[in-house]
């Protein structure tokens, strides 16, 4: 083995070498869909690059795993779904990779004749949703579907049209002169002036939590109006799809392509936490990391430490692990306001294993449910060719994770593994008890599981799901500065936290990726 090779894995591994002095041209943090991908579009480039993850797994938020008693059928804490018309850069990357697209069944979620919906102990079909038997006090005129309410808002309380969304976001006003964007949809909603009982109809039929309260209202409340003209679909795939091998093949599949394209210059580390960006006297950028250690699920950050020195580094990396690098620029003001002006997203699903799909030979045998109850949604997720049924029965967000987090802290553990994805029978007891109420079946008469698996959004590093706005946040204009923060530092950032289009999915860190790609003479991937 060459000598240098060696001193280099002993530095790195071991953390002791303290002669060695290893350089890179790029040094890429974080080994989730954004790093990956960024290493992935570089392997040509005959460059020195080495990822390093906090954590032992790649993936980040497209975390997949799979039941011994059903392997055929990935679940997905994460990410688990795609939109084709929109995702061309993953849909692109993924026919480049292999992988296989399929129909995500529920769609995003509440299809008609697949659904049943439970609200203020009420069933509804989607089609009864906003008519006589809506299980709220609303006016006249609130009496509607909540979108075609939402929809009247927007037309009747605002100046936004929607034939130029990128512009009118941030320049579309209330009918109080108030620009749309610097005011929470909460704020906004209070403005129109509609009943309380209408917003808790609102929130209570929203799948999602994250943009009825105090974020930024553009999230939600624009609607185009009517007579815009409509989106002609042109892909001859289903209008949401995910991949057979499971979410987190993109990342691993880019990981597995940028390593073995050329060993000995592209490197990946696991468990290594930057913790410190300096300037070394020779004009490099001087990284301090810390070795860390995942036992169960769980990464906790030893006292061992090691460097790296590097021309480039970027920082593929949310929130809070960007807040906690010491650098010479982080106390920027406006390196820090642009850091804060999203806000973490707390969610948790919980997908249970069973010898037969109970919930399809009730009296409602649907696939897809929605309700006001703490376990928010559920989803059918599929019968593997074992026999056995998987359900997805809760997929919460905002207040609800917190509910389950904690039931995953007592009782006893009925899962096959007790690491961080660990189900306890307190979390199986609530989550039966108000699906029953849902299926209308005695509780009793729902099996027990034979294994179970949840996961929560809401440790270090991620602290979240997906990331909201803040009022008064210009997207564009942030998005462009977080590319490459600091004029006279190689520090870039790849992530969808900022991502304007595409929030909270992975084309939008893709797209990020690569617009800091340009500035190693890389084309866009679409090009």
């Amino acid at each position: 083995m060459n000598p240098a090779a060696v001193i280099l894995c002993f530095s790195l591994v071991y953390g002791t070498c303290k002669g060695a002095r290893y350089e890179e041209d790029i040094t890429i943090i974080g080994a989730g869909i954004g790093g990956t991908y960024t290493g992935w579009r570089l392997r040509n480039k005959g460059l020195r690059v080495g990822i390093y993850e906090y954590s032992d797994r790649v993936g980040g938020r497209m975390y997949t795993r799979r039941f011994p008693d059903a392997p055929d059928l990935p679940i997905e804490f994460g990410a688990m779904r795609l939109l084709p018309e929109e995702h061309l850069r993953m849909m692109k990357a993924g026919n480049e990779l292999g992988l296989h697209f399929v129909p995500f069944n529920e769609g995003l979620g509440k299809i008609p004749n697949r659904t049943i919906l439970f609200y203020r102990d009420t069933h509804m079909t989607t089609f009864e949703l906003g008519g006589t038997h809506t299980p709220y006090s609303l006016r006249p005129e609130e009496l509607r579907n909540p979108v075609d309410l939402e929809q009247y808002l927007s037309e009747t309380y605002s100046n936004y049209n929607g034939t130029d969304p990128k512009t009118e976001l941030f320049t579309a006003v209330t009918h109080d002169g108030v620009p749309l964007y610097q005011q929470s949809y909460k704020e906004l909603i209070q403005k129109t002036g509609i009943s309380k009982e209408a917003y808790n109809y609102i929130i209570d039929s929203s799948l999602f939590h994250d943009d009825v309260f105090d974020t930024q209202s553009i999230l939600r409340f624009p609607r185009s109006r009517k007579n815009t003209t409509p989106h002609i679909t042109t892909s001859r795939l289903p209008p949401v799809v995910t991949v057979s091998e499971g979410m987190d093949s993109f990342p691993k599949g880019f990981m597995k392509q940028f390593t073995s394209s050329n060993p000995f210059r592209h490197r990946y580390f696991r468990n290594r936490q930057l913790v410190k960006i300096s300037r070394s006297k020779r004009g490099k950028l001087k990284l301090k990391f810390k070795r860390t250690r995942t036992i169960n699920g769980k990464t906790i950050r030893t006292k061992r430490s090691f460097k790296v020195y590097t021309r480039n580094v970027i920082l593929a990396l949310p929130k809070v692990p960007l807040q906690n690098i010491r650098m010479p620029v982080s106390s920027n003001a406006r390196f820090q306001s642009a850091l804060n002006s999203v806000t973490d997203v707390k969610a948790s699903k919980i997908f249970l294993v069973y010898d037969y799909a109970w919930w399809l030979y009730g009296p409602m045998n649907f696939t897809y449910t929605h309700s006001d109850l703490p376990y928010r949604q559920s989803f059918h997720w599929g019968i593997s060719r074992t026999g056995k049924a998987i359900l997805l029965i809760s997929y919460a967000d905002f207040e609800d994770p917190l509910f389950w987090s904690q039931l995953q802290q007592r009782g006893k553990v009925i899962s096959k593994r007790n690491d961080d994805t660990r189900v306890t029978d307190q979390v199986v007891k609530h989550a039966h008890y108000q699906l029953s109420k849902v299926y209308n079946i005695n509780f009793t008469h729902i099996p027990k599981p034979v294994d179970g698996m949840m996961f929560v959004w809401e440790m270090y590093p991620f602290k979240g799901a997906w990331c909201v706005w803040k009022p008064g946040s210009r997207w564009y204009d942030i998005k462009n500065f977080l590319t490459k923060p600091f004029l006279f530092n190689n520090i870039y950032i790849v992530h969808g936290y900022w991502g304007a289009e595409y929030r909270t999915w992975g084309e939008a860190t893709l797209k990020a990726a690569d617009d800091v790609l340009s500035y190693f003479k890389l084309s866009s991937y679409l090009t």
